[in-house]
Formats: C-alpha cells, structure tokens, sequence
C-alpha cells in the first residue's frame, strides 16, 4: 500500500508540469500534463508539440507509453539576479546560502517563483522571473 501512495504522489506532482512522453514506438511528444487516470497510465497532453505540429490537448492510452520524462529547468540564480537588476537597480538583494533573490525588501523570488503582495512591483517581477523561465524552457 505504501508504493502505491508514493506512486500516485509523484504522479501528482507532475500534473501541470512540462513533460517528455516517449511512446512505445520511440516517438517522443512534447506538452503539459494536463491529467492521468492511474489504473491505465492514460494521460492527457496539453499545450502539444510533435514536430512542428502543435495540438491544444490530445489523450494517449496508458499502453502506448513507454515513458513519461518531468522536465525540469536548472535555474541560475545569479543570473535572474542580474535581469531584476537592470529593471530594479540598487533594489536587488541575493541571498545565496538561502536561495533567494529579495526585490524592494519585499518580492521574494526562488527556484519556485515569486512570492509578495500582488501590485505593480510583483506584476513586473514576475515579468521578468517568467520570461527568464521561458528562454530557459526554450519556448
């Protein structure tokens, strides 16, 4: 019973999560897992890239899949550091051995995201964290 909780909560951790599917036949498709139903393994993909085709969500059977690969994005810190800077000069701190980038002594970013109270200073950190993220993906 213990596996099959700890099964299920690492598959829940990667709902809404960009991922890699390598089908059975060695096809490997690109999207957002958007569902899975744990008896059969089926998933649903959305945001879908094959190639140069895109699909808004497209359902796979569970016996068609022979992988599912969460991908994740190294953040570099330092270097998301550096992007607020330019936008917030002199209003960036970097505390390394936390982990965390402190904007205006009140945004938080992480590896996470962003964290504060919402307003024009967060909208425009979080810009900046989400473009950051989007050139790391490659999208």
């Amino acid at each position: 019973m213990m596996a099959t909780s700890a099964f299920q909560r690492e598959l829940n951790h990667m709902i809404n999560e960009e991922v890699i599917v390598e089908l059975r036949n060695g096809q490997r498709v690109r999207g957002v897992l958007k569902a899975i139903l744990p008896e059969t393994l089926s998933i649903i993909l959305g945001d879908v890239s094959i190639g140069s085709d895109h699909y808004a969500s497209i359902v796979y059977s569970g016996n068609a899949i022979s992988a599912i690969y969460l991908k994740k994005v190294k953040v570099d810190l330092d270097e998301l550091r550096e992007m607020l800077e330019k936008v917030f000069p002199r209003m960036v701190t970097y505390r390394r051995d936390q982990g965390v980038i402190i904007v205006m002594n009140k945004i938080r970013v992480t590896e996470s995201g962003v964290e504060g109270e919402r307003g024009p200073v967060y909208n425009r950190v979080k810009k900046v964290y989400d473009e950051f993220m989007a050139k790391k993906r490659g999208v």
